[in-house]
């Protein structure tokens, strides 16, 4: 069995067919491949969907064998275990089961990144493998429309469907704070935003504890769009602004796991193998596909976001939460998403996702200290950031996290378990190992 489509990628404004992307086989035979237009080849702006599976140069591309391949550039512009979610619901009630072609060519308009799919060379087109209206339940939301209502509603019964599929979990992610978070892209006050919502009975006020960790990472330096919590019909919704939208541009979007060159599906969990990926890897390969102007900046924003993720016990920290724009002839750094300070992992060992150090993936001052010059930055100079970041976090995060009107009962867990790195550093442990005085 083969599918084919037409690969679109916006540039200046409007979209340009880049190439035709082919699925072909089933199971363990499936495979894909893709091939660039030769006019696309020909502009002068043009830019590689996936800078290392799919370089700027005629022939055909395929990938290795097996389940669910893909190109790493072209999967991330497939939705996510949320996104899936609403597509299988809908797919389900009309008796199908969807493909990973499926996925990539009935996605709404609003997926990540500037790429579109298309049978033809008229321009994006969604595809439907079942008869639907043009939208399905669930799928997008206005907000502002959403806020006019909210007054009046008493019970989350007397919502269409297309509001009430964002205030439940699906039954299938219903387990716990690591689970698929409902999310849809939106727009408020003519700006774009991604929307995530809180699940009912939420103990631990996910929404407005991601809000004060990212207000808490701006303290520390690292580069966040603004965010915010609003509340709807008595639930918390978080709101980030879209980084990969700018008025009616879109920006070429990439994840750390296709700037690694790794094929294949990976979740939120992210596949055991992506284990043996560390930050220093992401490094260096920023340092061979970055813009040139920026590798210095946004090397050093890359290491703050491992200290930062170990000094608020974020191990979601997974290579499809770390992300690339095509800016100015390379790759810069994106902006922070996905960053929560996390409420489990007190065990013997807190562990990142990815590697760290020459310790490997133990969440602790030591290790962040210990491989530097990946970054660009000597001993000293990573001891100064460290430092600084610990002491910010230690001393603002109970104000801002009141400031964000998180339940100062669990202020007690966010200090023994979330903050604990940062709550226990001590700048004079390290004075005998010759690390400067901060």
């Amino acid at each position: 069995m083969s599918q084919e489509t037409y690969v679109y990628i916006h540039l200046n404004g409007h979209f340009i067919p880049a190439g035709i992307l082919t699925m072909n086989g089933q199971g363990r035979d499936s495979y894909a491949e893709f091939q660039y237009g030769k006019r696309y080849l020909e502009r002068h702006d043009a830019l590689p969907l996936d800078p290392v599976s799919l370089p700027l140069q005629t022939g055909r591309f395929q990938t290795a064998r097996g389940f669910r391949m893909l190109f790493g550039g072209i999967r991330d512009a497939s939705p996510d275990g949320w996104g899936r979610h609403v597509l299988n619901q809908a797919a389900q009630g009309k008796g199908f089961i969807l493909t990973e072609f499926d996925y990539l060519t009935l996605s709404a308009d609003d997926r990540a990144g500037a790429l579109a799919f298309g049978p033809d060379l008229n321009g994006p087109q969604r595809r439907f493998p079942f008869k639907t209206p043009g939208e399905l339940d669930g799928e997008s939301l206005n907000l502002e429309d959403m806020l006019k209502i909210a007054d009046t509603i008493d019970s989350e019964n007397e919502l269409e469907n297309k509001y009430k599929r964002f205030l439940v979990r699906g039954s299938s992610f219903d387990s716990g704070l690591g689970g698929a978070q409902p999310k849809a892209s939106t727009s408020l006050d003519g700006r774009q935003w991604v929307a995530k919502f809180s699940r009912r009975f939420d103990a631990w006020s996910t929404c407005r504890v991601e809000n004060a960790t990212m207000s808490l990472a701006r303290l520390c330096g690292l580069v966040v769009p603004e965010t915010r919590v609003i509340d709807v019909a008595g639930r918390d919704i978080f709101l980030i602004e879209r980084f990969d939208r700018e008025t009616e541009i879109r920006k070429h979007f990439i994840s750390a796991r296709t700037l690694l060159g790794l094929q294949g599906e990976a979740e939120s969990t992210g596949h055991s193998a992506d284990h043996d990926q560390s930050y220093q890897d992401i490094a260096g390969q920023l340092r061979l596909y970055g813009s040139p102007a920026y590798i210095k900046e946004d090397l050093e924003q890359l290491y703050r976001r491992m200290v930062f993720n170990v000094l608020c016990n974020n191990y979601d920290d997974h290579l499809r939460n770390h992300g690339f724009l095509y800016s100015e002839g390379g790759w810069r750094l994106s902006p922070l998403y996905d960053v929560v300070a996390q409420p489990m992992g007190l065990e013997e060992r807190q562990l990142s996702f990815l590697r760290i150090g020459e310790h490997g993936r133990l969440a602790t001052i030591d290790n962040l200290l210990s491989e530097p010059s990946a970054f660009g930055i000597d001993r000293e100079n990573a001891f100064h950031i460290v430092s600084q970041m610990a002491e910010a976090v230690k001393n603002n995060w109970p104000i801002v996290f009141k400031e964000n009107q998180v339940p100062q009962s669990i202020f007690g867990e966010l200090r023994n378990v979330s903050f604990i790195n940062a709550e226990d550093f001590n700048p004079l442990k390290y004075y005998d190992r010759g690390s400067p005085r901060p």
